[in-house]
């Protein structure tokens, strides 16, 4: 008696975990969107940077947030497809002089929502000028 019934208990055991897996199976099939964040450290940096964001060919929607803090220098960013064509850009600059005993942030963002992207790698080109500061990058595709 005591067999079976740590046999049906096994057994229910391993149906409810059986069934548990093939819920969290398909809830990770339905994932509807992935979210991926950079964040750049620029210290006195002139040197420019591309970044890759690979757009796979069921993308629906892609969306592309930038946002930047600068302490000094010049930065200018630019967003391209995968044919070179650009798509966005925006420039911020620190006009506070560094040898003056003021400080100056200076932030700037770019929000880019792209309905049936082009399948390949995006690039979000960053051409510094003596930038200190951050650059914070947020991808999400659907």
């Amino acid at each position: 008696m005591k067999k079976s019934i740590k046999l049906v208990t096994c057994l229910f055991l391993l149906l409810s975990l059986t069934i548990h897996a093939q819920q969290n199976s398909q809830h990770i099939q339905q994932c509807d969107a992935v979210t991926l964040n950079r964040n750049i450290q620029l210290d006195g940096s002139s040197d420019t940077e591309e970044i890759k964001i690979e757009v796979a060919s069921n993308a629906k929607k892609l969306h592309i947030g930038i946002n930047s803090t600068i302490k000094s220098g010049y930065l200018t960013v630019e967003v391209y497809d995968p044919k070179g064509n650009k798509k966005g850009n925006f420039s911020i600059e620190s006009q506070v002089k560094s040898s003056s005993k003021k400080k100056e942030l200076v932030c700037g963002q770019m929000q880019k929502h792209i309905d049936e992207p082009i399948k390949g790698d995006w690039v979000i080109k960053l051409i510094p000028n003596n930038v200190a500061g951050d650059i914070s990058i947020c991808t999400s595709m659907m």
